[in-house]
């Protein structure tokens, strides 16, 4: 289910013009309030003992291997937490990577950022990382557009 909530037209009109249409506000906000919860999941700053609690059960399932569940990657202006999937097509072949211990790491390697990755699965050429990576966060069940993500 789905709530309105009001949101500004003129961020709304900044948002689509200076983009030229290639983001959306709306899911720019949710992106922007899920980062927010993720990263401030635990604070009690921010979320009482029963809220906590109420949802303690959501909890994603991130294996050890991974590295602590807090803790990622950040793909300014996008937190990736560790068990964080990435997927890129080019030519014909489809590449993964997944955030381990706050790098992304593939099975040729470990990279310092996002942009090393898409630069080795794309044989050393020059791209564009946010057109090209598609994101599952742990929990999720589809991948989503890292440009529709920031």
């Amino acid at each position: 289910m789905d709530i309105s909530i009001p949101f500004p037209k003129d961020l709304y009109d900044m948002i689509v013009i200076r983009s030229g249409g290639r983001l959306d506000p709306v899911a720019l906000a949710v992106s922007q309030v899920e980062q927010f919860v993720d990263r401030n999941r635990h604070d009690p700053n921010f979320w009482t003992d029963e809220g906590l609690g109420a949802f303690a059960d959501e909890e994603p399932e991130i294996a050890a291997d991974y590295g602590d569940p807090d803790k990622g990657h950040l793909w300014n202006p996008l937190f990736l937490r560790n068990g964080t999937e990435l997927r890129m097509q080019y030519k014909a072949k489809t590449a993964y990577a997944r955030i381990v211990h706050d790098m992304v790491t593939s099975g040729e390697g470990a990279y310092g950022s996002v942009s090393q990755w898409v630069k080795h699965v794309a044989d050393g050429t020059s791209r564009n990382a946010w057109l090209d990576v598609w994101v599952r966060r742990p929990g999720e069940k589809d991948f989503s557009p890292a440009n529709s993500m920031r």
